[in-house]
């Protein structure tokens, strides 16, 4: 019989479960275990969600694992702890669109007013923590700030600027995402308790505002986007202008 000790986390980027299965008899005793899962902690965080398991089978083959509890049948085995870090390292970055999903399984939202809604989210974060909640670049566009993987997934007229349904009530579009997938995805980042509880912040304070209102808010004077020529298509609104004017649409 064949001992497997395995280290289990996820791949949100490849949208699998992965494992790092450790056969070799020579590696297989408490002290190299724990030197491996602190190399894993190093490279992808302390918090990074880990499980174990341990199990024997009759071969070192990974297939045997699957036929030995179907439990671990759609797990992807990696060949490396160096795979398996990096694996996990690209999935604990969030993109503008996670947070969006996210706030799509709490609120009902047209894409104008889903756009401003993860801005805020990004802009609460980052002037309460001076850190990125997602590594999308932000432009002013005329109706506002805009996310780059929000736009390019919900946009409707191809390279011109988004229609939004601004006319009628941000309840009339309905969508079916489910929150815990949405919810876990935020957990599983880098800091993911703290992005969610400052993500649920802003939900409970902005998600009440019609798309008209959150608009008003983004276009005040002195506000990030009124410090960046909107007239230009693609117009970076810096983290430092966030930062020093968000205030402005706070109030």
């Amino acid at each position: 019989m064949v001992k497997h000790y395995i280290i289990m986390s996820s791949s949100y980027t490849d949208g699998t479960r992965i494992a790092l299965d450790i056969t070799d008899g020579s590696l297989l005793n408490s002290q190299t275990i724990t030197e491996i899962i602190q190399d894993i902690k190093r490279s992808c965080g302390e918090d990074v969600p880990l499980s174990t398991h341990l199990l024997e089978t009759e071969t070192d083959m990974w297939s045997s694992v699957a036929e030995y509890d179907p439990f671990f049948a759609d797990v992807v085995c990696v060949k490396s702890v160096a795979e398996f870090s990096e694996k996990i390292k690209k999935s604990r970055v969030l993109s503008g669109l996670d947070v969006a999903t996210y706030i799509l399984s709490k609120v009902k939202c047209t894409h104008l007013s889903l756009e401003k809604l993860v801005y805020f989210a990004y802009a609460d974060y980052l002037c309460d923590k001076s850190a990125r909640l997602f590594e999308d670049t932000i432009y002013a566009f005329v109706r506002g700030p805009v996310i780059a993987s929000v736009y390019e997934t919900y946009k409707r007229s191809g390279d011109r600027y988004v229609e939004p349904l601004e006319h009628g009530y941000d309840g009339a579009i309905q969508t079916d995402v489910n929150e815990m997938p949405a919810k876990s995805r935020i957990l599983f980042a880098k800091n993911g308790p703290e992005k969610l509880r400052s993500i649920d912040r802003t939900i409970e304070t902005y998600g009440k505002y019609t798309a008209g209102e959150l608009v008003a808010r983004t276009h005040r004077d002195g506000s990030p986007w009124s410090k960046v020529d909107s007239s230009k298509a693609y117009q970076i609104i810096p983290d430092e202008l966030i930062m020093k004017y968000h205030f402005v649409e706070c109030a």
